[in-house]
């Protein structure tokens, strides 16, 4: 380590009393030398058995260097500069706090710091004894952040401290977060952690099949749940479309109409009536409480790839209008209670194979032109 220089500082000459000075030495009443680094100054001898103290009053300047002997700086901070312990208060969301503030290891994590909760909750005994999980919690930590700004108007500084709360689960360790945020917690003040409990789902893995619904006799291509959720709809290469009731897992009506394959099946968002579009280009229409066909429409000179209905809060719940893509490039909009078309949407040049029509009265189509209409 190098001394710092300073502008001229008088040199005081120490007699030699007999004593070791080595270590120590005085001058104008205060002790320099290894003892008192704070205020550092290096001897010259006077040659007379005394000493001549110089730059008093100055400490050295550490210079800290890695293994290459590179200089690190001193904004950087390493694992080595984070203690052990910090001392800890724990809150919960009422701002109340949780037993008294302890030295807890830096080294801790999140299921270390929620093991300490639960016990100053007296939770763990709860929990032997009824055998239940443990509630996981999370933990929070409040930094304050200062900004400067300039006045525009004025064109003074500006200086505004704010307060932001950090989620320290994102964090593998109190070490971890406090050196992120060194700059902002001093590891020489008490860290007030603020606990709160989350939810604790079961999730039960799924093992097996719970129902099986058999009946089609050709591949099924498609199936969409009822808008209450409470039946299934599905179509399949044996040109049917079946409805079957979720709670019992039982079929409620085969519907037969079509003459090809069934690929793309919706509900209307009332759940009042249903589309299917085969692969011959027809759209039929069904009352899926009673299984009957309401209507066919020759829609498409190609099969139909896909079916969306107009959002229920635009139509008034009327639920009458419905477009269909096709693979012949085009998009039609129907009106299901007139069985006639509305509009014909080109642009494609390929097949569309996807359509939406979204909540602000927009229709999106996706082809296999690569583009989005």
């Amino acid at each position: 380590m190098e001394a710092e220089t300073s502008t001229s500082v008088p040199a005081v000459a120490v007699t030699n009393t007999g004593k070791d000075l080595s270590g120590v030495a005085w001058t104008g009443g205060s002790l320099v030398g290894s003892l008192n680094p704070v205020n550092h100054g290096f001897r010259t001898a006077d040659g007379k058995g005394g000493y001549i103290i110089n730059n008093t009053h100055k400490r050295y300047k550490r210079t800290r260097r890695d293994a290459d002997g590179n200089v690190i700086d001193e904004n950087d901070i390493q694992d080595d500069d984070i203690p052990g312990n910090v001392v800890v208060q724990f809150r919960d969301r009422e701002g109340e706090t949780v037993g008294e503030a302890m030295d807890v290891p830096t080294s801790a994590g999140t299921d270390e710091l929620g093991t300490l909760i639960r016990s100053l909750l007296n939770e763990d005994d709860e929990d032997h004894s009824t055998n239940k999980a443990h509630i996981p919690y999370a933990f929070f930590a409040k930094i304050e952040r200062i900004t400067k700004t300039t006045n525009p108007s004025t064109g003074e500084p500006v200086v505004k401290t704010h307060t932001d709360e950090i989620d320290i689960t994102d964090f593998n360790s109190l070490k971890a977060f406090l050196k992120e945020y060194h700059k902002q917690i001093s590891t020489e003040q008490t860290l007030e952690l603020t606990y709160q409990p989350l939810a604790l789902f079961k999730v039960r893995p799924v093992t097996r099949c719970t129902d099986t619904l058999p009946g089609h006799t050709e591949a099924i291509l498609h199936v969409s749940y009822s808008p209450d959720g409470k039946h299934l709809a599905s179509g399949g290469g044996d040109a049917t479309v079946r409805f079957w009731d979720v709670n019992t897992s039982t079929p409620r009506h085969t519907c037969k109409g079509h003459k090809d394959h069934v690929l793309s099946t919706s509900w209307s968002p009332d759940g009042k009536r249903f589309a299917s579009g085969d692969k011959r280009g027809f759209l039929i229409l069904w009352e899926p409480t009673k299984g009957e066909s309401s209507g066919s429409i020759k829609a498409h000179s190609k099969w139909i790839t896909g079916m969306a209905w107009d959002p229920m809060h635009r139509n008034n719940g009327k639920c009458e209008r419905l477009v269909t893509s096709s693979k012949d490039g085009l998009a039609k909009i129907w009106n299901v209670r007139t069985k006639r078309c509305e509009a014909t949407l080109a642009g494609h040049t390929d097949s569309i194979e996807s359509v939406k029509w979204g909540g602000e009265g927009l229709i999106y189509t996706a082809s296999r032109d690569r583009t989005i209409k």
